[in-house]
């Protein structure tokens, strides 16, 4: 174990200790496959590191989003507007596209790598302080970690309002510690299956477990199984729900449409992120807003129309030309984010089929997933990103031509962005995770790799220890 001590950090230093604390089977939660009781071992792991830093998590307002897809865009819109309004914002998300300082920003400016490393020095204190007094498998993880960090890094910067976004889940995240004024559920989709459930239920009572007795809830739309899970979730607990479809509606596009909702009614807004899902999105955040506002942080009508025709949160229908090709960078991983990525497509009007560079995590169905994709797909190249939680780039390949999808591999993201840029003139478009996505876009010079990450990775590798990109 690291002496850790005040003299000795950097940049450097701070992605060493998150990465010595990354194991796969210590990820998100306390421990993914050891059932509630070791999951509640966490959160008050969690608990007892926040307290030995003066309970930062308890002095911000904080908005907390669970979800399974447009948790990002629904902060990041949350979090924009918040700042027209003239609040300092704190954004807490994860992953990152390409380093770890990104998922801690405060009135969207990550953290310098000299704030992140003292930040990360002032958690290490504590957290050794706890490791030395707790077996090895009760030691404190890299996301109770850094979600300590952001906690801490929001207080200490005096934000008005703290938008944090749940790993993964929701009941036993490690971010369900905070008190949130707002309680947010984006849409809910079949993942993560081998540790939230099988079915839509299953999959929202976890997220529903991030309600709070007398605070409110927002949710997107949902499907019937997940909307009654939620609604009877939040009846019992006390949780005043507001869901989307009900509470309130939108019509139009993104480009231009009406929100109606307990706000009032707001026409003519538009839209930073592309999209007919994003516009779900954008009002389950003007939803959020609403209480934000109520609770005493002002978010006038104007703010919320510039914050959301302002937002930007690359990687999501990221829309770029390389050597005269037209190249869409798109995070979706789930079979129905694939269909709103179709959908986007088309009602852009971009033309297809495409060439398709796909790479996914081991845990989602590629099988599903290209079905949904499959009117774009012209040409598959199957890859996989530099990290241990990616699918086989074999195992993609094998599907897809099972599928009869016209199919070739690459062992690499660049190596399939360089592929497809040398063969024909259709469209390109890399999706089917973030970590995909983060290397597509390095390899087109939209961002430059973390180098000192990317050592660590390389020493680490042939380590028996099986590690995991937290």
């Amino acid at each position: 174990m690291f002496e850790t001590s005040l003299d000795d950090w950097d940049y450097g230093r701070a992605l060493a200790e998150l990465w010595r604390r990354s194991k796969y089977e210590r990820g998100f939660i306390s421990d993914p496959f050891g059932g509630p009781q070791r999951a509640e071992q966490g959160l008050h792991r969690m608990r007892a590191l926040l307290a030995g830093l003066g309970d930062p998590h308890l002095r911000v307002p904080t908005v907390h989003i669970a979800g399974s897809k447009g948790k990002g865009s629904t902060g990041a819109f949350i979090a924009t507007v918040a700042s027209q309004a003239g609040h300092r914002v704190g954004f807490y998300t994860s992953p990152h596209l390409h380093r770890f300082p990104e998922r801690i920003a405060i009135n969207g400016l990550p953290l310098t790598d000299d704030a992140f490393a003292s930040e990360a020095r002032l958690v290490g204190l504590v957290a050794d302080r706890l490791d030395a007094s707790s077996s090895d498998e009760a030691q404190v993880t890299t996301f109770e970690f850094i979600t300590a960090m952001a906690c801490a890094a929001f207080a200490r910067d005096a934000c008005d309002l703290a938008v944090i976004e749940v790993g993964l889940g929701g009941r036993y995240d490690s971010t369900n510690v905070v008190a949130p004024i707002v309680s947010v559920i984006t849409r809910i989709d079949l993942e993560h299956t081998g540790v939230l459930g099988f079915t839509y239920g299953e999959i929202a009572a976890q997220k529903a477990g991030i309600l709070r007795a007398g605070v409110p809830c927002v949710s997107s739309p949902q499907v019937s199984e997940a909307d009654e899970v939620i609604t009877e979730t939040a009846i019992e607990i006390g949780s005043p729900l507001q869901m989307g479809g009900r509470d309130w509606n939108w019509t139009g596009s993104w480009r231009s449409f009406t929100a109606t909702g307990p706000w009032g009614d707001w026409r003519d807004l538009a839209l930073g992120l592309p999209g007919p899902h994003q516009v779900e999105n954008a009002c389950t955040a003007l939803a959020a807003l609403h209480f934000v506002n109520a609770s005493g942080l002002t978010i006038p009508e104007p703010a919320a129309r510039s914050g959301l025709s302002g937002t930007l949160w690359p990687g999501r229908f990221e829309q770029t030309m390389v050597d005269d090709r037209v190249l869409i960078l798109d995070a979706a991983h789930t079979p129905a984010a694939a269909a709103a990525l179709v959908s986007t497509w088309r009602e852009l009007g971009i033309s297809s089929p495409a060439t398709v560079i796909l790479g996914m995590s081991a845990d989602k169905d590629p099988k599903a997933f290209l079905e949904a994709l499959r009117p774009l797909i012209g040409h598959l190249i199957a890859t996989r990103a530099d990290s241990p939680r990616a699918a086989e780039t074999e195992a993609i390949f094998a599907i897809a031509s099972e599928m009869g999808i016209p199919s070739d591999m690459q062992p690499s993201v660049a190596g399939a962005v360089g592929t497809a840029l040398k063969s024909g003139d259709a469209p390109i478009l890399v999706t089917g995770s973030l970590f995909v996505v983060g290397e597509g876009r390095e390899a087109i010079g939209l961002a430059d790799p973390d180098p000192l990450w990317r050592a660590l990775n390389d020493v680490n590798r042939a380590r028996p220890q099986r590690c995991d990109r937290p």
